[in-house]
């Protein structure tokens, strides 16, 4: 046994199965149900694992952890996606709520007219140069619609998911300490960042005081997942950001007064949304760009207003990706169940 002093060494060149991490004799029952947890998680990002029949297990309890609702967000032709979230879950003891993603691929012009839509004068992505596509006005029309749910059924705060996450161990427990806290130490806030990339890595961002892994956000790209209060939807939509369109994961930042682009801060007021992210993330992509079953739906539709101008630009040698491959995911170590260091991630564009 592992009692001997012999130290455990996986390989995994070869993919034969998931193993729990062996526990520290200081752990108990509850750390071994978590550890198993979050190997089937991991196991379900690649394969579709059903229960073992020969085992009865009852279903776990599903909830939403404080929040009024878990929203996930999926694109009815991406089965795969919502099935292994749905599976993920449910395995992690969360209640979703699905919400149908705006399918850019089907956007028409006439339907974006109809919509007011117009786009941010001189937007360009910053790495690949190009204007929005259309995979990233249905990503930023699928939140819109959510925070305009959230006023509607006056509903306090919310978490809101898109579909290709991959959950840190013991993501519940961590995430509801987090916002118990919030509530206790009665922090205003308007979104709390769950998942992001963080863009501008020099500076050390600022602790909460009285909250453990809380931060004051940064400018940060990708919306994976983020918690979002009833004040804070409301001073997104009041922002009227139809009118002046840039993708949803640069918005944000505008709004929280971080992005370096002061022109398209100088369209937007007041910028007062109050951001902080959960620091280490609890979620990170399944997925990174140019990696093996990367599929972006953001990336890969047409520009905006030009059908027929695709923008399938080869990902591997986009700027974006070249300028920061060194800066590798670290996603957490399976082995050690060690959280990662916070650090930058491969790319914007695994939206």
């Amino acid at each position: 046994g592992f009692s001997d002093g012999v130290q455990m060494y996986v390989c995994n060149r070869e993919h034969y199965g998931f193993l729990p991490v062996p526990l520290k004799a200081q752990q108990n029952v509850d750390d071994e149900r978590e550890s198993f947890i979050h190997t089937i998680t991991e196991a379900l990002i690649d394969h579709d694992i059903e229960p073992s029949e020969y085992l009865h297990a009852s279903p776990s309890q599903q909830d939403k952890i404080g929040f009024d609702e878990i929203f996930l967000i999926n694109l009815k032709r991406r089965l795969d996606r919502r099935t292994r979230m749905f599976k993920s879950m449910s395995a992690l003891g969360l209640h979703p709520t699905l919400t149908e993603a705006v399918d850019g691929k089907a956007l028409n012009s006439s339907q974006l007219q109809a919509l007011g839509i117009e786009m941010m004068p001189g937007y360009k992505d910053p790495y690949s140069g190009r204007v929005l596509t259309r995979g990233e006005i249905g990503c930023f029309l699928s939140h819109h619609s959510i925070w305009k749910q959230v006023l509607e059924r006056g509903l306090q705060k919310v978490l809101v998911l898109e579909d290709d996450v991959r959950f840190e161990p013991r993501f519940k427990r961590r995430l509801q300490a987090i916002m118990e806290d919030t509530d206790k130490t009665q922090l205003d806030w308007d979104l709390i960042y769950v998942g992001r990339k963080r863009m501008q890595v020099q500076h050390p961002e600022k602790s909460v005081e009285g909250i453990n892994n809380l931060v004051v956000a940064d400018y940060s790209y990708w919306t994976l997942g983020y918690a979002l209060s009833q004040q804070g939807a409301r001073k997104l939509l009041a922002a009227q950001p139809f009118t002046r369109m840039l993708p949803v994961d640069e918005f944000l930042p505008v709004m929280f007064n971080k992005h370096p682009n002061v022109d398209y801060m100088s369209h937007f007021e007041p910028r007062d949304l109050k951001a902080f992210s959960v620091e280490p993330l609890l979620i990170y992509p399944t997925h990174y760009t140019g990696e093996p079953g990367y599929i972006s739906d953001t990336e890969t539709s047409t520009i905006w207003d030009d059908e027929s101008v695709a923008t399938d630009w080869d990902r591997q040698h986009a700027r974006k990706t070249a300028q920061q491959g060194s800066i590798r995911p670290v996603a957490q170590n399976t082995v050690t169940g060690d959280t990662p260091p916070p650090a930058a991630r491969a790319s914007r564009d695994e939206l």
